[in-house]
């Protein structure tokens, strides 16, 4: 199988945060943003009111509830809403859209292209959050730490008990994607691993990192990965990646770690895989339903560990995810090249 797995946006323009972008003398303008998450987008607020726009936060998911209230909206902030074909064309203002994401799958990119708007994902800001978060995750699984804890808290103290760890310095780290998510956390995982393999086939060859080892094909990838760390961007053709076929293609016992999109596996595959013993446990911070309702099975699972889409948190990240979309809005509005144009 050669999958094609998407590429990463480049950084443009200096920094994220210079000061006093000149608004060209544009005209005051309607940005929307439609949806916040657990985010708080105030401080990005009061910037692009400072720059001279009209800013509504609207709060919802519903496509319907933006085109009746902001109908006219040059410039849209969104986290999780779902912009299709239909809502981007019923939207005749609209010059950009800046997501408070990586990942930009909820929006017709192509359409956006047609109709001329812009659209700006942000691909960097929260790259070490989520690949610390990775690593963490796979060394926790690896060296038993949650059911070494829960023992003792459980009133016994006999390691012998416990499941016996692999030596990691005799695994190979696997990842799905060399991006710049990826390559963080390859930085971090090298030390601890025999090996440190890849599979990108859009990143060329005198880009590739010294110490990582590239392989040319997700057969290779999957067939030499003690733990797989997936980092790939969702798309028609990633969708669903890690299904029965793929996994049965792992070394026995190996490890899922997916910090990217939860639809890239199959649930019921990876499931069936971790009660056969194929795989030997998961760290989930991504699930194809978020949040996760009260019967989900990953969450139940002895051997899976979820976390609530959290990996991006720290205290830095929590006042960029809006700024940079907000800059990006500022400068197309001002005839300027945002900082990460997707389109």
């Amino acid at each position: 199988m050669h999958l094609h797995i998407g590429g990463c946006a480049k950084l443009r323009g200096a920094s994220l945060f210079a000061t006093g972008f000149n608004a060209g003398g544009a005209a005051m303008a309607q940005i929307t943003i439609t949806d916040r998450g657990a985010l708080d987008p105030n401080e990005a607020i009061a910037y692009l009111e400072s720059q001279g726009h009209e800013v509504t936060l609207l709060d919802t998911l519903d496509p319907a509830e933006l085109l009746a209230k902001t109908p006219n909206c040059e410039g849209i902030v969104a986290s999780f809403i779902e912009l299709d074909a239909a809502t981007l064309r019923a939207l005749p203002q609209l010059k950009v859209i800046a997501t408070t994401s990586v990942g930009f799958n909820k929006i017709d990119v192509a359409v956006a292209r047609e109709l001329g708007i812009d659209v700006c994902n942000m691909p960097s800001v929260a790259s070490e959050e989520v690949a610390t978060h990775a690593v963490a995750g796979m060394l926790g699984l690896l060296r038993e730490i949650r059911a070494s804890v829960e023992q003792v808290e459980g009133g016994e103290w006999d390691y012998s008990a416990l499941p016996l760890p692999p030596r990691v310095s005799e695994l190979t780290l696997g990842l799905l994607s060399f991006g710049r998510i990826a390559r963080k956390v390859a930085e971090r995982a090298l030390p601890f691993f025999d090996r440190v393999v890849a599979y990108d086939p859009f990143v060329p060859e005198d880009a590739w990192e010294d110490g990582i080892e590239r392989v040319h094909s997700t057969d290779e990838l999957l067939a030499q990965s003690h733990v797989l760390s997936l980092h790939a961007l969702l798309t028609d053709e990633t969708r669903g990646f890690l299904d029965a076929e793929n996994l049965a293609k792992l070394p026995q016992g190996a490890v899922v770690i997916n910090v990217a999109r939860g639809e890239l596996i199959e649930s019921a595959a990876l499931l069936a895989a971790l009660d056969s013993g194929q795989v030997r446990s998961a760290f989930l911070d991504v699930l194809d339903v978020e949040p996760a309702p009260a019967d989900d099975p990953f969450v139940a699972h002895p051997r899976v560990q979820v976390t609530p889409h959290s990996a991006f948190r720290s205290d830095a990240t929590l006042r960029e995810y809006f700024m940079v979309p907000a800059e990006n809005v500022t400068r197309v509005l001002a005839g300027e090249q945002p900082h990460t144009l997707v389109n």
